[in-house]
């Protein structure tokens, strides 16, 4: 198990490193010359994925040689029966919002989190567009933005709900939005759909957004924003209620308070 000693040099690390790999994906959104590689589906990546995962992983493997590592690059397939029990597993993920990054929209971040036994312990995500930096640890209470502590949102009224979700890769999982949002839509004041768990969670925690779903995530889209819900003050489950962790596909992430009103009715 991992001691504070190393729990401190991992958060140090991340200071360091992330910010020097959003340089990498800052470069080429504003230069709009990179390759685009196909994967399965409707998904695919970017080199400027490829470079980050690389220059992350190489530059964790120097400091924690013996650390595991499970990438949105360089994940071989979906059974991750090895990692779920795994001790000091880093989580990445490169690059969230491909999409809105390859069309030059800036709402994507990149994530790392330092996971064990599929318990977050390290957790950033950093946008280098808005140069907005997330950060939250099990050396410390909350969760911080540039620095400053952050918080759920206070909204009790359902009316008053702005909720996000976002579409899976794997086009069968979008159905569940759909049925999810047909039984709670009329109930609420807004829908967003933004094209980043990662940066989608962080605003849940920092009360932007109130609500989150989604179906068909993987690991890296939430290992670190999920957290964050987690630390601000916020709840997350399973949509249907039941315990959460970073290795299910689906979320559902409220600010607590409104947690078993939007439940009953996903549920209903």
């Amino acid at each position: 198990m991992i001691d504070r000693r190393e729990l401190l040099a991992a958060e140090k690390l991340l200071e360091r490193i992330v910010p020097k790999a959003g340089d990498i994906l800052r470069k080429h959104y504003q230069e709009r010359n990179f390759s685009v590689r196909q994967k399965e589906g409707v998904d695919f990546t970017t080199q400027a994925d490829v470079e980050t995962d690389t220059f992350l992983t190489n530059e964790i493997a120097k400091i924690f040689p013996k650390h595991k590592f499970l990438t949105e690059e360089t994940a071989k397939n979906e059974d991750w029966t090895e990692f779920k029990d795994a001790e000091n597993l880093w989580i990445i993920d490169p690059l969230d919002g491909t999409i809105n990054f390859s069309r030059g929209e800036p709402n994507f971040a990149i994530s790392v989190a330092l996971v064990t036994r599929g318990k977050t312990l390290v957790g950033v995500a950093y946008n280098p567009i808005s140069d907005d930096y997330y950060a939250a640890s099990e050396l410390r209470e909350g969760v911080y933005k540039n620095g400053e502590r952050i918080f759920v949102s206070k909204t009790e009224e359902l009316r008053e709900v702005t909720l996000a979700c976002d579409w899976a890769w794997g086009l069968e999982k979008r159905l569940n939005v759909v049925e999810w949002l047909r039984k709670v839509s009329t109930h609420i004041r807004q829908v967003k759909s933004m094209g980043s768990a990662v940066v989608d969670l962080a605003k849940v925690a920092e009360g932007k957004v109130d609500v989150y779903l989604h179906s068909g995530l993987k690991s890296w889209d939430v290992a670190a924003s999920a957290y964050f819900v987690q630390k601000a003050g916020g709840k997350v489950t399973l949509p249907n209620g039941e315990d959460w962790n970073v290795f299910e596909q689906d979320i559902f992430a409220s600010n607590r308070i409104l947690h078993k009103t939007i439940g009953d009715l996903i549920n209903s």
